[in-house]
C-alpha cells in the first residue's frame, strides 16, 4: 500500500541563492524524503492567477514516502508569489517554510548570466540593457508568464514579499542568507536540521555550492528543448523521472564546460545598489521585527 503524504518542508526562494545546494544535500539525508524533482512548481500557478493542478499530481511527487519525519520540496519561484501563494501552502499542507536570501545585485546579475546561458535573452545584450528592460515592464505585469525573463530586478526587492510569509508562518519560518552558505554551508545544515527535528549527524560530510550559470553548446538545440520542454510541461510533471533522466541527457550532450561571464562597470553596480537601498532598508526592519537578528552586510544600515 502507498502512503500518500504531502510536503512539511517547502524552501520556497530565492532563485539563484543556494537553493539547489541546500535542496540536495538535505535529500540525501536519511530522515528525510525529497521530491522526486526539485522543483515540482505545484503551486507556482497560483502566482499567475491559474487553478492548482488536481492534488494526486502533488502527491506523486512524494509517492516513495518511507516513514521519513520530513518531507521535503524546493520551487524558488514561490517567494515571488507573496500572499496568494503561501495561503495556498498553508491551506494544503501547513509546512515549516525556509528561504535563502542573496544580496540583491550580486543575485541579479547571476540571474542576468543564467537567462543569457539559457538562450532566454539575447547573446548580444548588455547587463545595462537588462537592467533598462526590467525597469520598463510594470509592476502589474511582474505575475504574467511573458515577463518572466526580465523580473530579476523585481524579484530582489525581497520586502515587497517577505511580509505576507512572516503572516502566514509566524513560528515556521527560517530565513538564511547566501553569505552563510558560502562561509560554513554544513553549520547553515546543520542550524536547520536542528529546525526541523532531525538529526544533524546523519548529513553528508560536505556541501558543495555550484552557483554558475550554465550555457550550451548549440543555440538551436537549446531552443528546441526549451520548447519542447515548455509544451511537454504537464507531462513530464506528472512523470518526474523521466524529465530527469531526458535532462541528464540532454545536458550531457549538449551542455557547455564554459560558464557565461558578466563583466560589471563599478558605476553600473554602484546604480543598481542605489536601487536596492530603500528595499534593503525596508527588509531589515521586517526582519528585526520578526527576531531575525543576525544580518549579512549588505542589510547593515547605511552610515549618515
Amino acid at each position: 500500500m502507498v502512503t500518500v503524504v504531502l510536503p512539511n518542508f517547502i524552501i520556497v526562494g530565492v532563485s539563484r541563492a543556494g537553493t539547489t545546494m541546500v535542496f540536495n544535500t538535505l535529500a540525501r539525508h536519511p530522515q528525510v524524503l525529497s521530491s522526486s524533482t526539485k522543483e515540482t512548481r505545484y503551486f507556482q500557478a497560483v502566482r499567475y492567477g491559474e487553478p492548482l493542478r488536481p492534488l494526486p499530481e502533488y502527491e506523486a511527487f512524494f509517492r516513495r514516502h518511507s516513514g521519513e519525519p520530513v518531507t521535503m520540496e524546493c520551487t524558488p519561484d514561490y517567494f515571488y508569489g507573496a500572499e496568494a501563494t503561501a495561503e495556498a501552502i498553508r491551506n494544503i499542507c501547513n509546512p515549516r517554510i525556509a528561504v535563502i536570501l542573496r544580496e540583491p545585485t550580486s543575485r541579479l546579475i547571476s540571474f542576468f548570466q543564467f537567462m543569457q546561458g539559457r538562450l532566454q535573452v539575447p547573446a548580444t545584450m548588455t547587463l545595462r540593457e537588462y537592467v533598462d528592460r526590467c525597469q520598463s515592464v510594470p509592476t502589474e505585469a511582474m505575475n504574467d508568464r511573458a515577463s518572466n525573463n526580465y523580473t530579476a530586478l523585481w524579484a530582489g526587492q525581497y520586502a515587497r514579499f517577505m511580509p505576507a510569509w512572516l503572516a502566514a508562518f509566524p513560528d515556521r519560518f527560517d530565513v538564511f542568507f547566501y553569505d552563510e552558505l558560502k562561509a560554513d554551508a554544513m553549520a547553515v545544515m546543520r542550524e536547520q536540521c536542528g529546525r526541523l527535528g532531525i538529526d544533524p549527524q546523519l548529513l553528508p560530510t560536505v556541501a558543495v555550492i555550484d552557483n554558475s550559470a550554465p550555457s550550451y553548446r548549440s543555440s538551436k538545440l537549446q531552443r528546441g528543448a526549451a520548447f519542447a520542454a515548455r509544451r511537454g510541461r504537464a507531462v513530464l510533471h506528472r512523470y518526474p523521472a523521466i524529465y530527469q533522466s531526458a535532462r541528464r541527457s540532454y545536458e550531457a550532450l549538449n551542455k557547455s564546460p564554459v560558464h557565461p561571464h558578466t563583466e560589471v562597470p563599478e558605476t553600473l553596480r554602484r546604480e543598481i545598489e542605489a536601487l536596492y537601498r530603500p528595499w534593503n532598508d525596508a527588509l531589515r526592519n521586517q526582519l528585526l521585527t520578526a527576531g531575525v537578528t543576525a544580518l549579512p552586510d549588505w542589510l547593515e544600515e547605511e552610515p549618515r
